[in-house]
Parts: structure tokens; sequence; C-alpha cells
């Protein structure tokens, strides 16, 4: 049996060891959202980027803006107050004007939580944007600049940073089928997910790249039969640990109740595993509209520096 397969057998097994609090009727609480106004979100300013850093700023549900000193890229972008019936909780962390210097856009995949197209419409034209192959016709009346269409192990490069895209376990649905990327620049490394169950991808992109941080999705797991297409908090700590990352950053959490574990949950049992773990100091959540600057490791910095300087 591969680790991966004896690990993901563990993660079944303590999966049903562990209570998870969770609605008593999802239904019941989709109705009285319907009544109450979303809460004010966090709103701080982004923090000033230098050569070697990178700031992730989390804009709720799984929306993100990574900035490099150089590049602003957003991933998934959605301010939207609905996902179908589901009213959101809390307010978007980002407004529109937030967006104004991003150059790249990264979207997952085709569902109307990530990509948005009434956000998108808002958003810089001059801006690239990366979708799954199949998905560019979606966005091409909206004016952008460059819409490009990946497969899982392709590069592009905006302004010095790299792209690579890399593969989910999301589920087969033409809606479903899509794309994580890690991207590399003047900084800290990052791979972002959208969507995923657990998997064995996660280990490949680990095995390569091992990318410094791991924004990674937390929240939709609840009925058991989710997780093959939604990481629970112990799938992603799973996941960062594959990824051989440096710090973990949750997504996908907090904004919109999909399913029913509730909503806070999953930050709350993040928290308590990873301090179970020993791994609380590489794992930050953080509200809507919060930042977190990261600064790239010496070590990193020197290779880069030494890269360089190569004919």
């Amino acid at each position: 049996m591969s680790d991966v397969s004896t690990r993901a057998n563990e993660l079944g097994r303590l999966h049903r060891e562990i209570p998870v609090r969770r609605y008593r009727s999802l239904v019941g609480h989709w109705l009285a959202r319907w009544f109450r106004p979303p809460r004010p979100a966090t709103h701080e300013p982004v923090p000033t980027i230098g050569p070697g850093q990178l700031a992730v700023t989390f804009g709720g549900h799984a929306t993100v803006i990574a900035r490099y000193h150089d590049l602003a890229i957003a991933f998934d972008p959605m301010l939207g107050r609905w996902v179908g019936g589901v009213r959101r909780a809390v307010e978007p962390g980002l407004a529109p004007g937030d967006f104004s210097d991003v150059g790249l856009i990264l979207i997952s995949h085709r569902h109307a939580d990530h990509l948005h197209l009434p956000t998108l419409r808002r958003l810089p034209r001059s801006a690239t944007v990366v979708v799954p192959t199949g998905t560019a016709s979606w966005i091409s009346t909206l004016g952008f600049a460059r819409v490009i269409e990946l497969q899982p192990g392709a590069d592009m490069a905006v302004r010095g940073v790299q792209v690579t895209a890399a593969a989910t376990s999301h589920g087969e649905d033409e809606l479903a089928r899509g794309l994580s990327y890690v991207v590399r620049g003047d900084g800290p490394s990052a791979y972002l997910c959208g969507d995923s169950g657990y998997f064995s991808g996660f280990a490949d992109i680990g095995t390569r790249f091992a990318p410094d941080i791991a924004i990674l999705p937390i929240g939709g797991f609840l009925p058991a039969s989710f997780r093959s297409r939604h990481m629970s908090p112990l799938d992603a700590l799973f996941a960062f640990e594959d990824l051989r990352a440096r710090m973990l950053v949750p997504i996908h959490h907090g904004a919109f109740a999909l399913s029913y574990e509730e909503l806070d949950e999953p930050a709350r049992w993040l928290i308590e595993l990873a301090k179970t773990r020993g791994v609380r100091d590489h794992v930050h959540v953080m509200a809507a509209g919060q930042s977190e600057r990261f600064v790239q490791p010496a070590a990193a910095a020197d290779r880069a520096t030494t890269d360089r300087g190569k004919p």
C-alpha cells in the first residue's frame, strides 16, 4: 500500500473518531440567514511589500490577493452576497478598489463561488487571467488583456512571476475539473488550491516544488461523502505535510454555509488540530480582510541570488 493510501486510511479512521460541530438542519440555517445581514468584515491596511516578501490578503471564502513587490495576484475573486440560495454570513474582506493593482487573476474552476462573473466584471481589464482548459469562452466577452488556458503541468510567467498549473481532485464533471497553482516570484513561493479532496497530487507537488506557503481550503466537508471533493481541516493538515510547505493559510471557510459543519467550525478545528500536531506556529488563520506578510527564507534567498548570477 502506498504512503498516500496509508495516510488516506488514517484520515478515514481519525474522521470517524473526532466529533465535529454541525448544524441540526442546514436548510433551517439557510432560512434564518436570509433575514440577517452579513456581519462586517475586518479591513486592515495591506502591509508594505519589499523584495523577498509576499503579502497574502484573505478576502473571504476562497478569495485571496497574493502580492509580490512587483505583481499582485488575485485568486478566485468572489465578492457576491449569494451562492445559489445561500446568503453570505460575513461581508467580503475586499472591495473592488482593493484589486486596482492586480496584474494576474487565477481561476481554479467553473463553479460560481470560484468563477464569479459579476466580480470579474469589476476587476482591472489590464490583468492577465489564467483559467483551466475549456474555460476561456466563459469570460471572453469581459475585455481582459489576455486570457490563457492551462492544463496541469503547464507553465507561464507574468512580470517575472512563474505560474505552474497543477491538478486537483474535485470531481470529474465539466464544472468541477480545474486547477491549482504554484506561484514563484521574488519572495516566498505559494501554492493556491480552490477546491479539492485529499489526493496523491499534493505529495507530487511537494516533491517538485515544496512551496513556502500552502493556501488550502478547509470547509464544505460534511456529510463525509463530501470529503472526496472538499477537504476538512484534518485533510488540509495532511495535505500541508505532503506539500512540504512552511506555512498554511486556510481558505474556503467562514463565509457561506455550504455543508453541515457549523460556519466557524473549520477554523476552530484547524487551530485545535494544529496545536495537537505541534504545528500551531505554522498555521495562519485570518479573518476576511486580514493580511499576513511572509519573508523568503534566507537559504532560499541566497539560492535565488546565486541562480541569478549564473550565465
